[in-house]
Parts: C-alpha cells; sequence; structure tokens
C-alpha cells in the first residue's frame, strides 16, 4: 500500500480510503457479516482511512462500523461527519453539531475522531455554518474529541471558497476527479496545495454511472449523460474491458488528492480494485473514454448527495 501526509495533519494514509456509505446500504442491502470481513480485509490490506457519516443509512453505517473496528480502532484514522441526518434533515447550528459528534463518538465506540467533517454544506445558510458550525467543529477539536475538521460539498467552486477564507485541516470533493469530470484538477486542489489541506477524492465512479449497472434510482440523469454513457459501455465490451476497472483505475492512479475513498461493498469487490491499483492503465482506452465524454465534460448531472 501507498501512504502519503494528509495535509498538514501529520498523519499518513493509505492512498485507497475504504468509504462507508455501503455499511449503510445506501447501494442495495448488504449482509452485516461482509461488510465486515470486508472492512477487517481492507485492513489487513494496509488500508487505513474509513469514512462514514450518520447519514449513511441514518446511523447505520456508523453502527456498523464501531463494531467491526473494535479492538481496531488503533490501526485506523477514522472519519465520520456533522450537519446532515435525513434526506432533507440538516443542522448546522453550533449546538446541533457539538451532540451529532457526541452522538457518533457513541456509534463509533471511540473516544475521539481523527477526521470530523461539516457533511454537505450546499445545502445549509451559510452564515449558519461560518458562524456557528464551524467554531463548533474547532470547540470539538479543542476538547480532544476531534483531531481534524473540515467540510464536504458537491460543488467545488464552494470548496475553494471555504478552502481559502476558513482553517481548516481537510476538505472531501466527490464525483469530481472522474472520467466525466476533472474538475477537481483546475478548481480545488490549487488551494488545498496552497493552505495545505489535505484533500480527500470520493465517488470515483461518478455517484455509479461509470458501472455496467447504472446510477442510482435517485440520481437524475439526463439522456444526454445516459448516451454518451451507454456509448463508453459498448466501447469497454468491444475491447473486453470493464468500464469500472477503467474508472477505478483512473482515480486511484491520479495524483490530485492525498487519497482517494473506494465504496466498497464486498470483499470481491475491494480485492479487485486493490489488484486494479497494480496494473497499468490502457492509455489508448483512457483516451477514448474522454473522447466520448467529452460533449458531457465536467458537467455532473444534478445530484442528491450522499
Amino acid at each position: 500500500m501507498i501512504y502519503q501526509a494528509l495535509g498538514k495533519t501529520g498523519v499518513s494514509v493509505s492512498k485507497i480510503g475504504f468509504g462507508c456509505a455501503s455499511l449503510g446500504n445506501e447501494y442495495g442491502d448488504l449482509d452485516l457479516a461482509e461488510g465486515v470481513r470486508a472492512v477487517h480485509v481492507a485492513i489487513e490490506h494496509g488500508i487505513n482511512f474509513f469514512d462514514t457519516s450518520p447519514y449513511y443509512g441514518r446511523t447505520l453505517s456508523e453502527t456498523r462500523l464501531g463494531k467491526a473496528l473494535k479492538g481496531k480502532r488503533d490501526q485506523v484514522i477514522l472519519g465520520t461527519k456533522g450537519g446532515r441526518f435525513d434526506d432533507d434533515g440538516f443542522d448546522f447550528s453550533y449546538d446541533g453539531i457539538i451532540n451529532m459528534c457526541e452522538e457518533s463518538l457513541i456509534r463509533l465506540q471511540t473516544d475521539y475522531i481523527d477526521v470530523y467533517q461539516l457533511h454537505d454544506i450546499e445545502f445549509g445558510d451559510k452564515k449558519q455554518i461560518i458562524n456557528e458550525a464551524i467554531p463548533a467543529l474547532h470547540a470539538l477539536k479543542k476538547q480532544g474529541k476531534v483531531r481534524f475538521v473540515g467540510v464536504t460539498a458537491f460543488p467545488v467552486d464552494l470548496l475553494a471558497e471555504m478552502v481559502q477564507t476558513q482553517e481548516f485541516d481537510v476538505t472531501l470533493s466527490y464525483a469530481h476527479f472522474t472520467l466525466l469530470n476533472q474538475r477537481l484538477h483546475g478548481v480545488l486542489r490549487p488551494h488545498t496545495q496552497a493552505n495545505n489541506v489535505g484533500l480527500i477524492n470520493g465517488s470515483i465512479t461518478s455517484l455509479g454511472l461509470l458501472t455496467h449497472k447504472g446510477s442510482q434510482p435517485w440520481l437524475p440523469v439526463s439522456d444526454e449523460f445516459r448516451d454518451v454513457v451507454s456509448q463508453a459501455i459498448n466501447y469497454c465490451e468491444a475491447h473486453n474491458i470493464n468500464l469500472t476497472r477503467l474508472a477505478v483505475m483512473y482515480a486511484l492512479k491520479n495524483d490530485q488528492a492525498d487519497l482517494t475513498l473506494l465504496g466498497t461493498r464486498t470483499v470481491t469487490e475491494l480485492l479487485n480494485s486493490l489488484a486494479w491499483m497494480k496494473q497499468e492503465i490502457e492509455q489508448e482506452h483512457v483516451s477514448a473514454i474522454l473522447k466520448i465524454f467529452a460533449p458531457v465534460r465536467d458537467q455532473v448531472p444534478p445530484n442528491k448527495s450522499v
């Protein structure tokens, strides 16, 4: 496993992180035993960063991860989030963030959280986030309940603004360094580098679009997006290539983020991704896929954040 510094935190993280939305059944029902095995196998293979949220499975992901990490807590860098608790449920008040963190500590069965971030800040009132939620993060940090703080959002422009104007250790962007979208590189990365803020990259299959299974039912996708993805799938089938494999390899081999999250559901999926990381990417096929996606490049469809 490759390790590198997470911004100015002084923490060394695996280049691949474990995205725990699947533990909350966000991508279909997952057997608890299989989810726990995937967590343990990930640790055995050197993955040390685990990212969850009370929103994933409406506390189910945190609860399952807490159980899976019993006896292994000291082997991992644990990240979770606050501010979002339901599809339309947000609370970025000072007390709300403090209370959510306390509840997460209980579910995760730990005395502290390594990385604590505000979840999907684009849905909150910016003044409240700046005047209440962010001070709450720093209060939690001062109390020793969290080690490092940051924010997550879908719009990279908003993250870039926050990184420039607020004091953070990390930030998380998703669906913005993929075969479909590379805005992370030009919009956000220069500011995280300038401010030495750790950058986490998530949703490397563009919310499921870059898979043969397709996007989740809750994701509104235009006919134009579906058409180009269908063209890409047809190209891959004609050349005996797995589109998901190409998408994962493309994201994992980029140097724009300090770590990239894998939304792993099963041990098999995890081992496949780890194997793909060691393989040479076929540049001619990447170029062909990028050409197919050119009409919609950097135009990620409307999303329902997870």
